[in-house]
């Protein structure tokens, strides 16, 4: 990315602490805007986290969509991707949108019915309550419990998800991964599933960026043990 000035916009402990990690492995100079900084105004145009807004000689652009944005500057940088002569060149494409298209959503779902439930009134919380637990029951938990039983076995026999290297797709499934931790019933006992998990974070880039984006494991672990 010679040439350009890269501002990342970044609300803690959300999403866009993977991108912070993103420009710490790819080694970029960039400068980082922390929601809680930024006056009425930037905060209006700055709506989604994360976005990075670059600019150079000819122009200036923002991204948003955390997997655009790594799919933009791992293509640039030409690193963090697999080629398609790669064996596991398969799992690279499946694994690198998972994390979002499939994973992310129902532990999006799971936030939503715990926040209606936070937010409705106490004499009749039960019934939001209920209702929770009946979704969760028959729906979120067992299809969670699914595709954590699918990642368990692949990462079984892999190190990583395209297997010996390191990718683009380990970075975008940590969030929802780690969410999981508190958020799904059980998530101790996939053994594959916390190695690959302390394998990430003694990855000294990702230390930087958890120390750079002011990241909160106890804040993080309040905010989805909710959902349960």
């Amino acid at each position: 990315m010679q040439n350009s000035t890269l501002q990342l916009f970044h609300k803690t402990n959300s999403r866009s602490q993977r991108i912070i990690w993103l420009f710490e492995e790819l080694q970029l100079p960039y400068e980082l805007c922390f929601e809680q900084q930024l006056n009425t105004a930037q905060s209006a145009v700055t709506q989604k986290y994360p976005t990075v807004k670059i600019s150079n000689t000819k122009s200036t652009f923002e991204l948003t969509e955390s997997s655009a944005i790594a799919e933009y500057f791992c293509q640039k940088e030409q690193r963090l991707i697999i080629s398609p002569e790669h064996k596991n060149f398969s799992n690279y494409c499946l694994y690198k949108n998972f994390a979002d298209a499939s994973f992310m959503p129902n532990l999006a779902l799971k936030q939503v019915f715990s926040q209606i439930v936070q937010n409705t009134p106490w004499p009749v919380r039960f019934i939001s309550l209920a209702f929770k637990a009946a979704f969760n029951k028959a729906y979120l938990n067992p299809e969670l419990q699914r595709q954590l039983q699918h990642l368990e076995q692949h990462l079984q026999l892999h190190p990583w998800l395209a297997g010996n290297d390191f990718s683009t797709a380990d970075l975008l499934l940590w969030f929802p991964l780690y969410a999981c931790q508190y958020a799904a019933p059980q998530f101790q006992q996939y053994d594959a599933l916390n190695r690959y998990l302390r394998q990430i974070e003694s990855r000294p880039a990702f230390q930087q960026a958890c120390a750079k984006g002011q990241w909160s494991a106890q804040e993080f672990q309040r905010y989805w043990q909710i959902t349960q």
